[in-house]
């Protein structure tokens, strides 16, 4: 299978005078195959959420890359200038974020933002992006999509709100789709709702996807790889089947345990 994602060895030091310095992630080798769903889980502090922020390179202040590599298509990404990068974040990688309303702007209208987003990475007019928003809105079943997208945030439920970030992260059409903790707070209707919606357009798109949860049944439901965390560092991998099923690890035994599967 071709990997359209490959990271080896990437360690991440955050450099703190108050504290010392952090290393979140001490040395992470993993890879994502075409149109493949990986999952990522542990325990909270484990270094799942960074992984995410490294790729994207959206680490907290003082932090770095300092050491590893991170490829997509075969060509290696996180030496790229900061301008180059730009062409990358948002057309070839996308993210969802964990908090639905925080993640939008309050002093924009939904559909203007998922517009916004595409005319600034395809360079489509106005009303093509905003022709396009509705017609994502509707694919994601979305009733009366014209109005929906006249409305601001604070107007959405929080189910609503990960609809218009899942229509933002999908609307330039990404190869790699990352989503960090997209369900959480949101009620267990409407978080199936929501992973329905993800797991078809993403087959729609034929487009990978890296799924950070600490929720290991979401996990077990979307994604056919999983990789647990423990300390910064991936402890065990392979075919959601086969790790839920017979854990190697002694951490993932815990997990399991605790989650009751």
């Amino acid at each position: 299978m071709k990997k359209i994602l490959e990271i080896n060895g990437v360690k991440v030091e955050i450099k703190s005078t108050k504290r010392g310095n952090v290393y979140p992630l001490k040395g992470v080798d993993l890879h994502v195959g075409q149109e493949e769903s990986v999952g990522l889980v542990g325990e909270s502090g484990c270094g799942k959420s960074m992984i995410l922020k490294t790729i994207l390179r959206m680490l907290p202040h003082g932090g770095y890359q300092s050491d590893g590599e991170i490829f997509l298509n075969g060509d290696r990404i996180d030496k790229t200038e900061d301008k180059d990068f730009e062409k990358i974040r948002g057309r070839k990688i996308s993210m969802i974020f964990q908090d639905p309303v925080s993640a939008l702007s309050p002093l924009m209208r939904v559909g203007e933002q998922i517009s916004d987003i595409y005319r600034y990475n395809v360079q489509a007019t106005k009303s093509e992006g905003w022709n396009l928003a509705l017609n994502l809105l509707e694919a994601l079943g979305i009733v009366n999509p014209n109005k929906v997208a006249h409305r601001y945030p604070h107007q959405m439920s929080g189910g609503m709100a990960q609809r218009i970030n899942i229509a933002m992260a999908l609307v330039c059409k990404p190869q790699l789709l990352l989503a960090d903790e997209p369900t959480t707070g949101l009620d267990v209707t409407t978080q199936m709702q929501v992973l329905e919606l993800l797991r078809s357009q993403l087959a729609g798109l034929s487009a990978s996807l890296l799924f950070v949860s600490h929720d290991l049944r979401v996990i077990e439901k979307i994604c056919t790889k999983v990789g647990v965390m423990y300390e910064g560092k991936i402890v065990e991998f392979g075919k959601s089947n086969d790790v839920f099923s017979s854990p190697s690890h002694p951490y993932t035994q815990r997990l399991l345990e605790c989650a009751n599967l």
